[in-house]
């Protein structure tokens, strides 16, 4: 494709007869002819590194800043970010517009509204590729997931190379407002719930909502909106939507009661009524969607429950904010013979202000609370550690994570569950106390431990 071609819409100066091999944004993975766009990161500049990328064979760079010459054509843009995307879009030849494209976005339940959805699909004979926290699916191979949303030029390239006829994704918040989800056309867009998250990023609610408001401004002609009404965010959605061009399908607990034979976890109620109302729409036999209710095999990470032994039971969870502590414990209380134990912590450099509803939250839905660490970010241990101590908090603090869990196991006894939230299946950043590299390994040392002390 000639540069001219790729680039005709984003200036209006005159550009060279260039031949382009393709598209990068990382200077080290530069090959001969391609075309590099210069992107300002939160941590890095990329025209920085725009003399290695020529030395690596860029044929032409894109950038925002006003540079001297290059020995390669150089095209200043006013959004290099929306740049990459329209321009990843057209080399690509716009991959979304050919298949079913499926946006989740939301506070919580992203990631479990995905796999439900993608069971209910397959089962009915569609192949799907899945794009989320936990993992990428393409073309029914496992991809490690460095982002919950992936950039507009790595998303481009790997819908290109998708033969799947569904494309399921979650889309974070910080994925629409760094436009890696530019360019892309949903046929469906799902709206899960808003809680206090993010708020160091976004700073206000309202900024976070609105944020979320704009998947729904790339919807297809013919798209549709499913939108979970219950909270206060989700009604204000679908009043945001409703004289707009696309119709709005408003969701709520009394679609749960369709589905009363099936015996959905309470946790995962508002997930799979979602999933299955998009998986209708796009013509899945009611008893497929039923089966798959009843038989849902869950997701790594999410309510991922470990029975090591008869009288205790272990919950693994990626909750992280106030209101999903409440439906995971909820959950737990139903099952619940003794007590309920709550390992949580807090990341650092991220929202302090939703923690100590957080903390209220745990309270109010668990026996025994534990509070810890969770990933530091570079955070010192100190200045962590003063944080915790500002906080209204009565139960136990014990900042070593892994030592955490096992003060948690150790106090329970026959009936009680421990439960343990925040990181779900993600490895864990900073050292502990104990050789593991996540809650789930740290559970199983902690059994095999016991295990062997008892002989």
């Amino acid at each position: 494709m000639l540069l001219e071609e790729l680039l005709a819409s984003l200036s209006q100066d005159p550009l060279p007869e260039v031949e382009l091999t393709g598209i990068e944004t990382n200077s080290l993975h530069v090959q001969p002819g391609n075309l590099f766009f210069a992107l300002v990161g939160h941590v890095s500049d990329g025209h920085a590194y725009i003399e290695d990328a020529i030395e690596r064979g860029a044929v032409a760079v894109v950038g925002t800043k006003p540079l001297a010459p290059f020995k390669v054509p150089y095209i200043q843009v006013e959004d290099s970010r929306k740049a990459v995307a329209l321009a990843a879009k057209r080399y690509y030849n716009n991959p979304s517009a050919s298949k079913t494209v499926i946006g989740i976005t939301g506070t919580n339940g992203k990631t479990t509204t995905s796999f439900y959805l993608k069971e209910m699909l397959e089962k009915a004979g569609k192949k799907c590729a899945l794009f989320g926290t936990v993992q990428y699916i393409i073309n029914g191979q496992e991809l490690p997931s460095p982002n919950t949303t992936p950039d507009s030029l790595n998303f481009q390239r790997l819908l290109h190379e998708s033969q799947d006829d569904v494309v399921i994704m979650e889309v974070s918040s910080h994925g629409i407002d760094q436009l890696r989800i530019e360019g892309i056309e949903f046929d469906f867009a799902v709206f899960t719930n808003l809680d206090q998250d993010h708020l160091d990023y976004h700073g206000t609610m309202e900024n976070y909502f609105q944020v979320k408001a704009k998947l729904f401004d790339q919807l297809k002609p013919t798209g549709v909106a499913v939108i979970w009404t219950e909270g206060y965010w989700g009604r204000r959605l679908a009043q945001k939507l409703e004289n707009g061009p696309h119709h709005v399908l408003e969701l709520s607990k009394r679609a749960v009661e369709r589905f009363a034979d099936s015996n959905i976890p309470f946790h995962n109620q508002m997930n799979a009524v979602l999933a299955a109302a998009i998986a209708k729409k796009m013509i899945v036999e009611e008893q497929v969607v039923e089966q798959v209710i009843q038989q849902f095999s869950g997701v790594p990470g999410r309510f991922e429950v470990i029975h090591f032994t008869e009288d205790r039971h272990v919950v693994i969870d990626y909750a992280h904010t106030a209101d999903a502590f409440t439906q995971v414990l909820a959950s737990v209380r139903k099952l619940a013979k003794g007590r309920v134990f709550h390992v949580f912590g807090f990341r650092g450099g991220r929202d302090e202000t939703k923690r100590q509803a957080m903390v209220e939250a745990s309270e109010k839905g668990s026996d025994v609370q534990v509070l810890t660490f969770d990933d530091l970010n570079g955070l010192p241990v100190q200045a962590m550690q003063e944080q915790l101590q500002k906080l209204r908090f009565t139960g136990i603090r014990i900042d070593d994570r892994t030592e955490a869990i096992a003060y948690a196991l150790e106090q329970a006894s026959a009936g009680d569950w421990v439960v343990i939230t925040g990181k779900g299946n993600e490895q864990y950043r900073d050292r502990y106390m104990a050789p593991c590299q996540s809650d789930s390994e740290t559970v199983d040392w902690y059994f095999k431990r016991e295990k062997s002390n008892s002989y």
